[in-house]
């Protein structure tokens, strides 16, 4: 599906590289303290009450989905934990994220390296302020659809078409684990599993961590959520001075 752009995308701008940990987003991760778990099954979860296997996966995505779309922006503080055999210690990134409905996006890496993605329209942005160095991904309408996944802004049950999915139940108060494997060879070629947990209160994803093709894993958090805060639109418009080297990528037709 996503065929050569995939590849030549990834491998050009690092950032894109990191983005992709958000194929399992499925258009936004959650993250709350531990606190937010019931201690008692939710009557939110009754139409998921005497169903299995596939079932009961399609009737989870459904929920998740029903709560996802009735979002119109998020804000939060994000900490990213990777592990990977090249690192001789796991690497703790901490920064800030942004979204507003219906496909804006804006991630500010804060530490240790200062780093700015923006998805909003057709384009795709990474700034390296230290760097003075932008990447200006513009995207084709075709293409779109799979870096709103990159993103983070496709929805759940769109991704369903894309992976595999297994749910795990141990009860109240566990989350209910989610488990995503790519079908398509190009993104196994990238990525071996996304596992989600899912908040039972919240019916949304409290936990996204993703494991590399070559065994790298990443570990999202997201704490001091906001729901539906004021945004303004300039947030996702970024203003690059005369000393910012741009590069322009044009992804093909």
């Amino acid at each position: 599906m996503f065929g050569i752009s995939l590849t030549a995308l990834c491998g050009k701008v690092p950032a894109v590289r990191d983005l992709l940990s958000f194929i399992a987003v499925v258009t936004l991760c959650f993250i709350v303290s531990s606190t937010a778990f019931g201690t008692d099954e939710p009557s939110s979860l009754e139409p998921l009450q005497g169903l299995r296997g596939g079932a009961k996966v399609d009737a989870l995505v459904d929920l998740v989905v029903e709560r996802q779309r009735a979002l119109t922006s998020l804000e939060a503080t994000f900490v990213q934990d990777k592990s990977s055999e090249l690192l001789l210690e796991p690497v703790t990134s901490k920064g800030r994220f942004r979204f507003k409905a219906p496909d804006r996006v804006r991630w500010d890496y804060e530490s240790p390296d200062e780093m700015i993605v923006v998805f909003a329209g057709e384009t795709l942005t990474t700034f390296r302020p230290s760097d003075h160095v932008a990447e200006k991904i513009r995207v084709p309408k075709k293409h779109r659809r799979f870096v709103k996944v990159l993103a983070g802004t496709q929805p759940l049950d769109e991704l369903k078409s894309q992976f595999s999915l297994t749910l795990s139940d141990r009860g109240a108060p566990e989350p209910l684990v989610l488990t995503l494997r790519p079908i398509h060879r190009t993104l196994k070629r990238k990525l071996a599993q996304v596992r989600l947990e899912i908040d039972r209160m919240l019916l949304l994803p409290v936990v996204v961590e993703y494991q590399d093709a070559d065994g790298d894993s990443t570990r999202y958090e997201f704490i001091d959520l906001r729901v539906d805060p004021e945004i303004n639109d300039e947030v996702f418009e970024l203003d690059l001075g005369d000393d910012v080297r741009i590069n322009t990528i044009e992804m093909p037709d």
